[in-house]
């Protein structure tokens, strides 16, 4: 009986812990700052020409958290590191330019690189392998 109630005490204390204790905020792997000359569409996001901070943060599964906001617009976006990028010196934001449109490709920070899948119709693609390159600009990003 004694050893019981030792038990009981024992879990209920454990319990009492697990109850009071708060979660562990997620962590920024980085953050910075962008402006975009022209309006970009960043997955299913038009994002308008303008300023940008962007934070990445862990999370508790294995895709990071990618959070872009503006004055008029935000986009987050679940992620995953594709490499730990050794060849990722410089920062910047890569897009794709489509006639006047501009579409995110990727992000390249020290250490980390990430791609991002382009939408395109068949008839775009059709066209795009029709040409030798297609053109394409870099975002200069500040990395604080």
């Amino acid at each position: 009986m004694r050893c019981l109630s030792k038990a009981f005490v024992v879990a209920v204390c454990l319990l009492a812990v697990g109850l009071s204790s708060s979660p562990v905020p997620a962590a920024d792997v980085l953050a910075g700052k962008f402006t975009l000359p022209h309006a970009t569409q960043w997955n299913d996001t038009v994002l308008p020409a303008g300023d940008y901070t962007f934070r990445i943060a862990r999370t508790l599964t294995n895709a990071d958290l990618l959070m872009v906001h503006g004055a008029a617009q935000a986009v987050n976006l679940y992620i995953f590191n594709e490499s730990n990028c050794r060849t990722c010196q410089t920062a910047s934001l890569n897009l794709a330019v489509r006639n006047d449109n501009r579409v995110v490709t990727s992000l390249d920070l020290p250490g980390f690189h990430v791609n991002f899948k382009v939408r395109q119709s068949a008839a775009e693609k059709r066209e795009e392998l029709a040409k030798t390159a297609a053109p394409s600009e870099q975002v200069a990003v500040d990395v604080n």
